[in-house]
């Protein structure tokens, strides 16, 4: 009879740097490719990490955890086939079938950390959007030279002070809206 998952590597899974392609070698996520190096950056070994990279690596591992998942429930479904046909009589010196809940546990645990992820991203883009909208002109993180200003830039003590009165404006409108609200709950 064959396998159910015929084709694939012993592991029964695509290697976590992706498809093997005969022309290439298998590249890993978090290694360097050869022959590749940045000039001025201290560490080749050190990759920056960051959300969206973080959500293609896992999608490596989601179809490893896909690809398992299946292999247990195939196996498992087999086995139950087995014993319940009288194929196979339930001894203890078979090997049990993997597990289809620890399975599922990885696979919906990386579903979890692929949401995180995502959910990261969304609040980023929202809070750039809305730092774009509130704070339109760009900030000057260095202190500029004040015989040079620069055009449609602001200083970072400028900066400060706009958010200083963003904060203020946005403490009176709390108070203004907590008093209107203590207002209409006091009885008359």
């Amino acid at each position: 009879m064959a396998t159910p998952m015929q084709g694939l590597p012993a592991g029964g899974s695509v290697p976590p740097g992706g498809p093997p392609n005969p022309s290439m070698p298998p590249q890993h996520p978090n290694q360097p490719q050869a022959g590749h190096s940045s000039q001025g950056q201290t560490s080749t070994t050190e990759v920056k990490f960051d959300n969206v990279a973080k959500v293609k690596a896992l999608v490596w591992s989601l179809k490893d955890a896909l690809s398992n998942l299946v292999r247990v429930a195939a196996t498992n479904i087999y086995h139950t086939a087995a014993v319940d046909n009288g194929v196979r009589a339930n001894t203890s010196d078979e090997s049990t079938p993997p597990r289809l809940d620890k399975a599922l546990e990885d696979f919906f645990s990386i579903c979890n950390q692929i949401e995180l992820s995502l959910r990261t991203i969304q609040e980023c883009a929202l809070q750039l959007r809305d730092s774009h909208q509130y704070l339109p002109v760009p900030v000057v993180a260095t202190k500029p030279d004040p015989s040079n200003p620069q055009d449609g830039t602001l200083s970072y003590s400028q900066y400060i002070n706009t958010i200083r009165a963003q904060v203020s404006f946005a403490k009176a409108v709390q108070d203004v809206l907590n008093e209107g609200a203590r207002r209409i709950n006091q009885p008359e």
